[in-house]
């Protein structure tokens, strides 16, 4: 009497413990790219969130630290010109577009204090539904940078602000010409500026010597993605936040188009792979039911008495 070859082989893996459930699904190579860029900055004393949009559908693919706010610096540049340029309806004169994209490129602190008001990012916020974002405490006609802005707020602004025929020419052309340093002579080649291929961004940064609670900042875009980076710190320096800006940014560029599925741990040589998992569990049962049968008749060859099963 001979048992089955795949009975058999089912029977040894059972009672060798081997074939065992399934684990979890693996994150997303984007969020683990977010987990590990923020574990480094954590690492150099820095807290660190980070949001990663899809530039197509709007949809958060991996994010951490998402709805923790932040202290705007030169990020809210980019509300005043969404401000002016809906109070314009897309089409301001050109001296005023050729400003707010001097403004943008430069980061021109100096443009931005002539154009602010209070109302500015009140208005935007209602606009583009960012419930995070509002003024601040220390926010006055004649103080800004001083806004509250979260990540996820901040990649949904750019989904949205893109998708906006009234803002997103001028914008997304400034924001894609950035130059690698400000006008003020800070260095702006990290982070989202950092990168090669299709990227537009807009940094922002406490002056230095200005505070013991720093901020840095980058915010933009990649080919697929829209993403928020952003940074404080009252332990670090700002050579290490931009360098772990742009490591965050990297990181998640590279992640762009990997596979996020893995392997099935029920590879199957005889030409299973791919079957549904009612396709596999009701294989799995025939197997079994034979197993039984086979069982039953080698212990009726031996005894006589036929099995009952």
């Amino acid at each position: 009497m001979r048992l089955c070859p795949t009975a058999v082989a089912l029977a040894v893996a059972i009672s060798a413990g081997l074939l065992t459930a399934a684990p979890a699904a693996a994150s997303s190579a984007e969020q683990q790219a977010v987990d590990h860029s923020v574990a480094t900055a954590a690492a150099d004393g820095i807290q660190q969130s980070v949001a990663v949009v899809d530039r197509d559908t709007g949809t958060l693919v991996a994010g951490s630290g998402g709805d923790e706010q932040y202290i705007s610096e030169s990020i809210v540049k980019l509300f005043t010109v969404a401000y002016y340029e809906v109070k314009a309806g897309g089409q301001p004169e050109e001296s005023m577009a050729q400003t707010l994209r001097t403004m943008i490129i430069h980061s021109d602190d100096q443009i931005e204090s002539s154009l602010w008001n209070t109302d500015i990012v009140p208005t935007v916020a209602e606009r583009y539904g960012l419930s995070s974002t509002s003024n601040g405490p220390k926010t006055g006609p004649h103080d800004w940078g001083w806004e509250l802005i979260t990540a996820d707020d901040e990649a949904e602004f750019l989904y949205k602000m893109s998708n906006d025929p009234a803002v997103a020419p001028l914008l997304m052309d400034a924001m894609a010409d950035a130059a690698p340093t400000a006008s003020d002579g800070f260095d702006q080649d990290f982070g989202m500026n950092a990168l090669t291929g299709d990227h537009g961004s807009k940094q922002g940064w406490t002056d230095v010597g200005s505070a013991d609670q720093v901020q840095v900042h980058s915010v933009g875009w990649t080919d697929q993605y829209f993403v928020a980076i952003l940074q404080t710190s009252t332990e670090s320096d700002y050579e290490t936040m931009r360098a772990d800006s742009t490591q965050a940014a990297r990181a998640v560029l590279a992640a762009e188009g990997a596979g996020s599925e893995p392997e099935s741990p029920l590879s199957d040589p005889t030409g299973t792979d791919g079957q549904t998992g009612a396709q596999v569990t009701a294989l799995l049962a025939d197997v079994f039911a034979q197993l039984f049968r086979e069982i039953g008749a080698f212990i009726e060859s031996f005894t006589g008495v036929p099995d009952e099963r």
